[in-house]
C-alpha cells in the first residue's frame, strides 16, 4: 500500500505533474473585473415543494445560495461548471466543480483576501511538490489580481470523523487498514521534509462513499517544511488541543514526530470511540497530555489484542526520542498481521457504538468531539504560558519535563 499512483486518482492529470499557474490576467490581456467576470447565481423554486418541510429546506438552501452569489475569472467557468458551495473558512471558500469535457468532479478552493493569500502560500507550496495516493492531490492553480483558484481533488466520503461519530468504535481488522494508509502518508511527508502538524480524523477524507475507498491526508495550512537536512527543529506552537504532543505542551522544540503523537491518539480514538485525554478545560487537558496517562484497561480495551494495546502504547510515548517513527509503525507486528490475506476479522469491538455508551466519560467525551465540528479549535500559545507559569511561577522559560532529559 506504498504512495503508487491509485487507479482512481484524476484522469486527466498526466506524467504526474500539476499544471503550470495559469495568471489569468495576461491570458485576458487586460485586468480581471467588472464586465471580463461572470457572476455565477445559485437559484431554486419552492413552488413545487409538496409539503412545508420541503418548503423550508429549500428556503434554507436558497438562503446559503444567496450568501454564495460570487464573481469567478472567465477562464474557470469557460472550463468548469460550477455545481455548489461545499465548505467555507476565514480567508477562503471550497466549490465543487465539473469539468466541463470530461465531466470529472473536482473542488476549487478560492482564496479572495490578501491575508488569505499570505497564509495559504505555504499550504500551495506544499500542494505543489507531493504526489501520493494518501494526501489530497492539488490539479491546477489560476491566479488573477485578487483570487486564486487552487482545483483539487473532490473527495466525496466524508471525512474519518464522521465515520467513526456515525458508526462508532472500529475492529482492529479495520483500524489497521485505516492507518496503513494514514502512516504511508505521513511516511511519504516526512521523507520529503514536510511535517502536518495537525493530523485528526476530521483532515482525513474519504475519496469516495465506498468500503474499499482510500483515505487522503488534506489541510496543510499548519505544515513546516525543512529547509535543510540539519533543519529538524520547528518551535511554533500550533494544532488541535487534543491532538498536541506532550513536548509542544511543554513548549520545547520539537520534530517531526508530533505527528506520530496524533497518529496515535487517532488510534485510540478508532478502536475505543473515545479520546486519550480529555478535559473542557484546557489548562486540565494540557496537564494530563503532559503526564502521558490514559486508559487501556477497561472493557473494552480488553477485547484488544496486546499487540494493538502495545502499537498505542509506542505512538502515545510521551518522550519522543522512544516514540516510534511513521517507518517502525508500519512494521510494528499488529500492522503486519493485520494486511495478511489470512487475517480474518478481529473480535475486538467496531460499529457497536450502543455497547459503549454505558461508559458516562465515553458518552461526555462523544459529544465533546461533536462540538469540535462546529467550533474551529486552535491551540494558543497563551494558555500553554499559563501552563508553564503554573509548573514553575518564578521562571519563564518553558517546562523540562523530566521524560524529555537527554
Amino acid at each position: 500500500m506504498g504512495c503508487i499512483e491509485s487507479k482512481k486518482m484524476i484522469e486527466n492529470v498526466s506524467g504526474g505533474d500539476i499544471k503550470t499557474v495559469y495568471h489569468v490576467d495576461d491570458v485576458l490581456g487586460e485586468k480581471t473585473g467588472g464586465a471580463n467576470e461572470t457572476e455565477v447565481k445559485c437559484e431554486l423554486r419552492v413552488d413545487n415543494a409538496s409539503n412545508l418541510a420541503e418548503r423550508i429546506k429549500l428556503d434554507r438552501q436558497i438562503n446559503k445560495n444567496n450568501k454564495f452569489k460570487t464573481k469567478y475569472d472567465p477562464r474557470i467557468t469557460a472550463k468548469y461548471d460550477i455545481k455548489a458551495l461545499i465548505g467555507t473558512g476565514t480567508f477562503s471558500k471550497v466549490v465543487r466543480v465539473e469539468n466541463k469535457q470530461t465531466k470529472q468532479p473536482y473542488a476549487i478552493k478560492i482564496i479572495e483576501s490578501k491575508e488569505g493569500r499570505e497564509a495559504f502560500e505555504a499550504e500551495l507550496a506544499i500542494l505543489r511538490r507531493v504526489k501520493c495516493c494518501y494526501i489530497i492531490q492539488l490539479v491546477e492553480v489560476f491566479e488573477s489580481v485578487d483570487k486564486i483558484y487552487m482545483v483539487m481533488e473532490l473527495a466525496t466520503g466524508g471525512d474519518l470523523f464522521d465515520k467513526i461519530l456515525s458508526r462508532g468504535p472500529f475492529s482492529e481488522k479495520e483500524t489497521v487498514k485505516v492507518l496503513k494508509m494514514v502512516l504511508e502518508g505521513v511516511k511519504y511527508l516526512h521523507n520529503l521534509g514536510i511535517t502536518h502538524r495537525d493530523l485528526k480524523p476530521d483532515n482525513l477524507l474519504y475519496y469516495h462513499p465506498g468500503n474499499d475507498s482510500r483515505l487522503m491526508i488534506t489541510d496543510f495550512g499548519l505544515a513546516h517544511t525543512r529547509k535543510s537536512a540539519d533543519d529538524v527543529l520547528m518551535s511554533t506552537i500550533c494544532g488541535t488541543p487534543e491532538y498536541i504532543a506532550p513536548e509542544m505542551v511543554a513548549r520545547r522544540r520539537y520534530t517531526n514526530a508530533v505527528d506520530l503523537w496524533a497518529v496515535g491518539v487517532i488510534s485510540y480514538i478508532l478502536l475505543r470511540g473515545d479520546f486519550p485525554f480529555f478535559d473542557a478545560d484546557r489548562i486540565r487537558l494540557y496537564k494530563k497530555i503532559l503526564k502521558g496517562k490514559y486508559a487501556l484497561s477497561d472493557e473494552v480495551w480488553e477485547e484488544v489484542s496486546e499487540s494493538g494495546r502495545d502499537f498505542v502504547r509506542q505512538v502515545l510515548e510521551v518522550d519522543p526520542h522512544l516514540r516510534m517513527t511513521a517507518v517502525e509503525a508500519l512494521r510494528h507486528q499488529w500492522i503486519l498481521a493485520h494486511q495478511s490475506p489470512r487475517a480474518t476479522q478481529s473480535q475486538s469491538p467496531g460499529g457497536s457504538w450502543s455497547r459503549r455508551s454505558s461508559s458516562s466519560h465515553s458518552s461526555r467525551s462523544a459529544r465533546s468531539a461533536t462540538s469540535l465540528r462546529t467550533v474551529r479549535r486552535r491551540v494558543k500559545p497563551q494558555e500553554l504560558e499559563r501552563l508553564n507559569q503554573s509548573f514553575h511561577p518564578s521562571i519563564s522559560h518553558p517546562i523540562h519535563h523530566p521524560s524529555y532529559m537527554s
